[in-house]
């Protein structure tokens, strides 16, 4: 994604896609391959699942709040949207084409390899994606402007953040941990 130009569409279509690459990269790897780490400083597969579910979690409800706000303040116009350039730029580093490694803040933090179930964590995520497009379709058929309608950060909380900023985030993160799990896939089941 360029610098401008989210659309409904686009974030509908991303998040339909994010089920379908999760589906595939997990429909043939066991157990054995979904919970085994790369390093002990590293994640396997399930954390890097269960990580993309506690993110988006904490993003959800920001996400509702903006949009159950009163009528009177949920600014129409439809897209395209553009976001902040301080927007941009977050979701540029949690995208796939910053290759430099984050820090994962407290509330990211994927549950202990221990209690991962690969079937929970995967429908854990489908519903996830599920509510991001329902939440979309509903912005969509209002005519909500996302870039004008604003929610809290979720890690700092004083920092507002547009919608099409939310979605943009969660969209980019998505695609950057599925090349780690890509990665992973490759790396465990190609040998």
């Amino acid at each position: 994604m360029k610098n401008s130009a989210y659309t409904y569409d686009y974030f509908i279509d991303a998040f339909e896609q994010a089920k379908v690459t999760a589906k595939e990269l997990t429909q043939s790897v066991g157990y054995d391959v979904f919970l085994l780490k790369p390093a002990a400083d590293k994640w396997c597969m399930g954390e890097i699942l269960n990580h993309l579910v506690q993110a988006g979690n904490e993003y959800l409800p920001q996400i509702k709040k903006g949009l159950n706000k009163p009528d009177e303040e949920l600014v129409k116009g439809g897209d395209p949207f553009t976001p902040s350039v301080l927007s941009r730029w977050f979701i540029y580093s949690v995208s796939p084409n910053n290759k430099r490694p984050l820090p994962t803040v407290e509330p990211f933090k994927p549950i202990s390899v221990d209690e991962i179930n690969q079937e929970e964590v995967l429908a854990n995520f489908f519903t996830l994606q599920d509510e991001y497009i329902h939440l979309i379709k509903k912005a969509k058929l209002e005519q909500l402007n996302l870039d004008r309608i604003k929610t809290r950060n979720p890690i700092i909380k004083f920092v507002p953040m547009s919608l099409t900023a939310c979605f943009g985030v969660q969209e980019a993160h998505q695609r950057r941990h599925f090349e780690q799990m890509k990665a992973l896939k490759k790396r465990f089941m190609d040998t």
